[in-house]
């Protein structure tokens, strides 16, 4: 994994804000082959459903988040 560009970090914040209790974010049908082709899987798990998708942050990805906010 490179250094994450400003895309990236936005999308990370995105799954990390709307994630429910279980910490799975909802994707459209739409985003979601975008996501799971350009985000670092070292960062997120990606599951494909029937209309769409969710992402849910690694605790790789959690740390990268909290980390953000000092940076």
């Amino acid at each position: 994994m490179g250094k994450l560009d400003a895309g990236q970090k936005h999308m990370l914040k995105i799954i990390h804000r709307d994630a429910d209790d279980d910490g799975w974010t909802e994707v459209s049908k739409h985003l979601f082959p975008v996501l799971s082709e350009n985000m670092p899987t070292e960062l997120i798990i990606f599951e494909k459903l029937q209309d769409g998708g969710r992402a849910k942050l690694t605790d790789e990805g959690n740390n990268v988040v909290s980390a953000m906010a000092w940076l």
